[in-house]
């Protein structure tokens, strides 16, 4: 499922290529679009779809750049709209090289499993970090994009606008962390971790956690 990892911009935000080559799609493009497509281009993939797991401006700021180079869309929670839509913090969205966005062509649905790129990948509604947030599951590979939900022992902020603490734990326990077995979990920044280690090691929500309890 995950073909290529890029960590991209002042955030070391991670920009991912998924999918069953040639037939690729973008998550969260967030910068650097120029490295990203080289490697695309080099390796002769085909992308069909730019999936966003939320729309903070550090996972969406290239949106405009991949959507006009190959003639793809974009799909985004639909609580994510205003999000997408407004230019959040002017000075870092210049600064991250963001262009006006295209509007986007679907919107996740929570519980569906969308057929893009060779795969079927299953929408959880993560809520907590942006209202909109998403995590996209690969069954068959065990695969997760967690965006900015869950990271190696820790979580996502939720000092933004939109942001709840209380959602966002719950989000995971039940979302997450409800799921039968293991999964590698692929965040928005960082190192990829499993759901195996975060229920057992993860201070905010793990077995031993006592915050937001």
């Amino acid at each position: 499922m995950i073909l290529a990892r890029f960590t991209v911009g002042p955030f070391a935000e991670n920009v991912y290529v998924v999918g069953v080559p040639p037939r690729v799609a973008v998550v969260d493009p967030g910068g650097d679009s120029d490295q990203v497509m080289e490697a695309i281009d080099r390796q002769g993939w085909q992308p069909e779809a730019i999936l966003l797991t939320h729309a903070h401006i550090d996972h969406i700021a290239h949106c405009a750049h991949v959507a006009e180079r190959y003639g793809i869309g974009v799909s985004v929670h639909r609580d994510d709209l205003a999000l997408y839509r407004h230019e959040q913090m002017p000075q870092l969205a210049a600064m991250l090289g963001a262009l006006p966005r295209p509007e986007p062509e679907s919107f996740w649905e929570d519980g569906e499993t969308a057929e893009v790129a060779g795969l079927e990948l299953r929408v959880i509604h993560t809520p907590g970090h942006s209202p909109g947030s998403v995590c996209l599951l690969h069954e068959a590979s065990r695969n997760v994009l967690v965006g900015d939900v869950l990271f190696q022992r820790s979580i996502g902020r939720t000092d933004l606008p939109g942001g709840d603490a209380q959602t966002l734990v719950r989000s995971i326990r039940e979302g997450l962390f409800s799921l039968e077995g293991d999964y590698t979990c692929w965040p928005g920044h960082g190192a990829e971790t499993t759901l195996a280690e975060e229920r057992a090691e993860n201070p905010f929500v793990g077995e031993n956690a006592v915050a937001w309890s």
